[in-house]
């Protein structure tokens, strides 16, 4: 930027500023609180604006400052620009916690959290121009209420949406933070049997299949298992039953692709056995997980090999050590050299 451009953004923001300094005639806080009124109910909202603003910072111990930033945001709500208008609200809790309207304001504060969670948008440019949508600053707003009002019935219904902006934002640990406290903080809520079904969700679909980590898996299981005991009658048990289903389902298959690493790539039936025989038992009677299982075991009793790894062709089959080598099976096979089943 060049010198000439210099002077000229100084000259603009001195203009700016003498346009932001309100000169009061003298006279009671009050007197002059009822004429910037009267100028917001003439719809001159500008110079309403500015004067407000005057009247907090030249008066900010009298009656009228918090009724002027709580004016102030009122008109910022009312035009769309909801990040002034949640920092003049803020400003009235911050500056002013014996605000006769303090539990007002926080709910105006929720309102507009959740404006802006529905993807309404900024305004910019005196409301002139949509912005962008931001469910960032949603979930801070909502976060920021439930710190201002802990033990509130806004607190627990602002920490689920919390938890839905987080997953809608892809951050599926800061979801299950807000959920987890709200089952845990606010288990008598009217939303917790929601926050306890969404959290038994985002566990289980933190775990992309039966070859990972099942401990999520475990935790959705809890979760549905909990649900259905607090809350047998909800119109959402169904839902949760086959939520537990399917998550079962899934810590079953988890067992069989064990199974399957100890039968196939390690050569050792004796060692697959109790993971077979745990998702038989886990899985749904009639589903696929089971039904293989089964399958795996009768295959283990009469005596069947694995079936190897892709590497067998490379190196040549896998040999598991002495003691470990097994060709039937306590299910009724027999077996030479019978091992423990622990790979070393």
């Amino acid at each position: 930027m060049g010198r000439g451009s210099l002077v000229a953004f100084a000259l603009l923001s001195s203009a700016l500023s003498l346009l932001g300094q309100v000169d009061f005639p003298a006279g009671e806080p009050a007197r002059t609180f009822a004429e910037v009124v009267a100028l917001e109910e003439n719809g001159k909202l500008g110079s309403a604006l500015r004067r407000y603003r005057a009247i907090a910072r030249s008066y900010p111990q009298s009656d009228e400052a918090p009724e002027a930033l709580y004016r102030r945001g009122m008109i910022f709500l009312r035009q769309g620009r909801y990040r002034r208008a949640f920092r003049c609200l803020e400003g009235v809790l911050d500056k002013y916690p014996t605000y006769g309207g303090y539990m007002g304001v926080v709910e105006l504060e929720f309102q507009v959290a959740q404006s802006l969670m529905e993807g309404r948008r900024n305004r910019l440019f005196w409301g002139k121009l949509p912005g962008f949508k931001d469910r960032s600053a949603a979930r801070d707003y909502f976060s920021k209420v439930v710190e201002r009002v802990p033990y509130s019935a806004l607190a627990p219904e602002a920490l689920l949406n919390v938890a839905r902006l987080s997953l809608r934002m892809r951050e599926p640990d800061a979801a299950i933070e807000a959920l987890e406290r709200l089952v845990d903080e606010y288990a008598g809520s009217p939303v917790a049997p929601d926050a306890l079904l969404l959290l038994a969700k985002v566990y289980r679909e933190r775990v992309p299949g039966p070859s990972y980590d099942q401990k999520m898996t475990r935790e959705a299981m809890n979760s549905y298992q909990e649900f259905l005991v607090l809350f047998p009658d909800s119109p959402s048990a169904e839902r949760a039953e086959e939520g537990l289903a399917e998550a079962t389902d899934l810590l079953a298959a988890g067992k069989v692709d064990m199974g399957d690493f100890y039968y196939d790539a390690r050569q050792n039936p004796h060692g697959a056995e109790p993971y077979y025989e745990e998702a038989s038992q886990l899985a749904p009677k009639d589903s696929p997980t089971a039904q293989r299982a089964r399958k795996r075991l009768v295959e283990i009793l009469a005596g069947k090999p694995g079936k190897g790894s892709p590497l067998d062709f490379i190196i040549g089959r896998y040999r598991p050590p002495a003691g470990l080598a097994v060709q039937g099976q306590r299910m009724g096979g027999t077996a030479e050299g019978e091992g423990d089943g622990i790979l070393e």
